[in-house]
């Protein structure tokens, strides 16, 4: 894959979030560094947590060199996430320059959202490197999706203004998926600069289970399992009202959920006035290579995303892990969704259908074949999309542009 010793260049990445916990950006710095470049990252520093040391400004994981702003990542309202993206567009200027300076950056590598970002890589890209502008989200429609103030004129125009500004800056965009490449098309973004680098599951993390034939895991009951995100456009109350509907042919049924967001206290209520809440169990986060662990208690995967604008650009990579571990999925059915993943693989009901979820869940209690008949349909999808093909992509990218 590359020799470790004679780097191929050094790449800076730029990212608000936690480093460790963001799948994406540590896929793909420890798949360049494994190919023989030089990747430091600059990112948000977590909280200290009880009964845990704080993390340090500065470390080396997997031989990517992590460097820790003093600020933290915060859910509210809108004012908190202008207040996040402006002090992290300075302090990661300042360290980029600084690292920089220090010893060249031949890729500046910014991480969105916001997009805006790029601007902190101006000064290595007029000093010779590349600058990349990899799109993880696409901020109009999500904000757009997240609070009703989006709906003024103004400030959509503005985010999406400042979409087409930065995509203008980079040398070339990455983003996520083929319906993300037909959205920036859209607002004519050359199709030239985008690459697309699909979000799909690291076998190294979760090899796929060959066994499916001890499902279903509970034979007195069924256990739902959500990871990931506990926000607006992820429709956990839609799960929770399938889970009080289908707990009427199914007393032995649980949702379990994993992960955190500014969305779980609105989630939990909603148990508790449904009655429910006690088949609900809510479980912090763990890291993504302990995951495995965790599904492996579980007979059900489910994605209740939004629908809509956001939601018809949305894949969610969390369909096609449950699918790694063994586990049938029912899923919102969804554009982006539909076009990775056929009807015969998945159980699909409408978007924000919280009877039309019920039915597929009492669908898979009653008929255990048709759940392995999928469970077979999706094992011969799967090799198609896993990581392991998708990396070798990144690396030939990463030589072209360099060379």
């Amino acid at each position: 894959m590359g020799n470790k010793t004679n780097s191929k260049g050094r790449v800076g990445m730029l990212v608000h979030g936690y480093y460790l916990n963001d799948v994406r950006v540590r896929r793909e710095a420890e798949t360049l560094v494994e190919a023989g470049y030089k990747v430091e990252i600059v990112c948000l520093r977590e909280p200290k947590q009880p009964g845990k040391q704080q993390e340090p400004n500065k470390e080396k994981v997997n031989n990517v060199l992590i460097h820790r702003l003093p600020l933290t990542r915060k859910r509210g309202k809108t004012l908190r996430y202008l207040y996040e993206y402006l002090v992290l567009t300075i302090l990661g200027t300042w360290k980029l320059i600084c690292l920089h300076f220090k010893k060249p950056f031949q890729v500046i590598h910014i991480h969105n959202m916001p997009d805006i970002l790029v601007l902190a890589g101006l000064i290595p890209k007029w000093t010779g490197a590349k600058l990349l502008l990899d799109i993880h989200d696409p901020m109009p429609e999500l904000y757009k999706l997240k609070n009703n103030i989006m709906q003024n004129r103004w400030i959509v125009k503005t985010l999406r203004w400042q979409e087409k500004f930065s995509c203008g800056l980079a040398h070339h965009i990455i983003s996520v998926n083929e319906a993300m490449r037909e959205n920036l098309e859209r607002k004519r973004i050359p199709s030239k600069k985008i690459f697309i680098l699909n979000n799909f599951p690291d076998t190294k993390y979760l090899p796929i289970k060959d066994d499916i034939t001890c499902w279903p895991r509970h034979n007195n009951g069924l256990v739902l399992f959500y990871a990931g995100t506990i926000t607006e456009h992820y429709r956990l109350d839609i799960a929770i009202e399938a889970l009080a509907l289908a707990l009427r042919d199914i007393p032995g049924i649980k949702l379990r959920i994993l992960g955190a967001g500014n969305e779980l206290d609105r989630v939990l209520q909603l148990a508790h006035n449904l009655g429910v809440k006690n088949y609900v169990e809510y479980l912090e986060s763990v890291p993504f290579d302990k995951m495995g662990n965790m599904m492996e208690d579980a007979d059900v995967g489910i994605s209740a995303h939004q629908g809509g604008a956001f939601g018809d650009l949305y894949f969610s990579t969390k369909i096609l892990e449950y699918l790694t571990q063994g586990l049938p999925v029912i899923s919102s059915r969804t554009e982006t969704i539909l076009r990775y993943i056929p009807e015969d693989t998945v159980f699909y009901f409408e978007p924000e259908n919280a009877e039309d979820m019920a039915k597929q869940i009492i669908q898979i209690w009653s008929e255990p074949d048709l759940v392995r008949k999928k469970m077979k349909n999706a094992k011969r999808l799967l090799h198609k999309y896993i990581w392991e093909t998708e990396k070798y992509k990144l690396i030939n990218f990463y030589q072209e542009l360099l060379r």
